[in-house]
């Protein structure tokens, strides 16, 4: 008979397993490479900042150096109704009309001013650098909280699974407990628990299938794609068991996304020093235009209408010499603002250290932990499997094997933690580093 049951729990798990291979035949598998290549064009925090890197890309042109041109026109008319009354009692109505016309082209070209020119188009450049930086920092953020969610759903497949395997023990312990009860071996009250813990290892089954439709909602939140989509994440996890923390430091020093980033800091707060310095020097500009006027006066005893037009073109210089001592406010600030960034940059490039230091001894002990949980879980199967003969030949009580199992189901579940929370400080590490893709 127990050989019959345990049948009975094999063949229901070829179907299972048969049954969810069928389902997904209509679904599509993707790797973590996958996931993130979708994401980078249908995540909206990704095509948010890509808008917003076109901006910064746009503003970078040869403005400051080039010259402006405008034109202008302006058209009046004048309408004056007159009444006259004289000494001898005459009257007079007077109506005129006046219409003035104006129009013109200027031209004006700024042709020194202290080097500001330059180094106002060199902050343009290092602003768009500043804003790839940003969208950088943006995608290794979606990256990383893809890559969790990534990871976080084969731990909890693999959560589901295993409760699984735990229904399917109680159910053929809840079995064997009815039978041994048919029999008159065992009594009403251990029967009725047996069917206790079989219902509770299926409530606890229920539970994790809907955290794992939870964290699929999440998932496909961040890719970006509809929540009825049919990707599906068929994979294992796998630590990576060689990264070293001196080659971390050195590659974060050299490729972390934030410490690039305050680097083009420090390089825009030099131009901002360079401009304010500018206001020393006198700025000289070279003008031009065109302009022409018409004016129509019907009543003028001289001319009825007036046109005048011609070019006009000359330079003007302009030498800073007193301006309230603006020019040194504006240097001393600027200064304070080189000498702030610089400041931040140390200060993170500490901070830095100090997450990759705490990272790292985070990822380690994980390391260390799914040794020795891999350990436990293998002995706690063996238990199961013994604790499970010796159930059925009536020599150990439900209680005690009751206790077994929650031990392997602890020991497994300890395992899949370890495992989860080592990859989430490697990709921590990795994005520390300025790696993570």
């Amino acid at each position: 008979m127990y050989n019959r049951c345990r049948v009975l729990v094999i063949v229901c798990s070829i179907v299972c397993s048969i049954v969810g291979r069928a389902q997904e035949q209509t679904a599509i598998c993707y790797s973590l490479m996958d996931c993130i290549e979708v994401a980078l064009e249908e995540n909206f925090s990704v095509r948010i900042a890509r808008n917003q890197l076109k901006k910064k890309k746009n503003n970078v042109t040869l403005a400051p150096f080039l010259p402006t041109v405008s034109a202008f026109a302006r058209q009046t008319q004048t309408n004056n109704h007159s009444y006259l009354e004289y000494a001898d009692e005459s009257k007079a109505k007077i109506e005129s009309r006046t219409g003035d016309y104006r129009g013109g082209m200027t031209f004006s070209w700024r042709l020194f001013d202290g080097l500001a020119m330059f180094s106002s188009y060199a902050k343009l450049q290092e602003l768009q650098t500043s804003g790839e930086l940003s969208f950088r920092s943006d995608v290794e953020m979606m990256v990383m909280q893809l890559s969790n969610q990534y990871y976080q759903i084969i731990t909890l497949q693999n959560q589901v699974e295993l409760v699984q395997q735990l229904v399917d023990i109680s159910r053929l312990r809840y079995e064997q407990a009815l039978l041994k009860y048919n029999i008159g071996t065992i009594s009403g009250l251990e029967c009725q628990q047996a069917r206790t813990y079989f219902n509770a290892d299926s409530s606890s089954l229920i539970v994790q299938k809907q955290n794992l439709r939870n964290a699929y909602i999440g998932f496909y939140r961040t890719i970006g794609i509809p929540y009825d989509s049919k990707i599906v994440v068929r994979d294992t996890i796998v630590p990576e068991t060689e990264l070293v923390l001196d080659n971390l430091w050195a590659s974060a020093l050299e490729k972390n996304t934030e410490l690039l980033w305050m680097r083009q800091g420090k390089v825009i707060a030099g131009h901002d020093l360079t401009i304010a310095r500018a206001g020393r020097y006198p700025t000289l500009d070279f003008t031009s235009g065109y302009s022409v006027s018409g004016v129509n006066t019907p009543l003028s005893t001289s001319a009825r209408y007036n046109e005048t037009n011609g070019y006009n073109w000359g330079f003007s210089l302009s030498i800073p010499i007193f301006s309230g001592f603006t020019i040194n406010r504006q240097i001393k600030n600027a200064k304070l603002g080189v000498a702030r960034s610089e400041l931040q940059y140390q200060q993170r490039e500490q901070s830095l250290l100090g997450d990759l230091l705490q990272e790292y001894e985070v990822y380690t002990d994980n390391l260390r932990m799914i040794h020795f949980e891999t350990q436990n879980a293998q002995v706690a199967y063996s238990n199961v499997d013994a604790a499970m003969e010796r159930y059925r030949l009536g020599s150990f009580s439900l209680i005690e094997f009751r206790d077994i199992q929650l031990s392997y189901l602890n020991a497994v579940d300890r395992k899949l933690r370890a495992i989860y929370q080592a990859k989430l400080s490697e990709v921590a590490l990795l994005l520390l580093a300025g790696v993570i893709f």
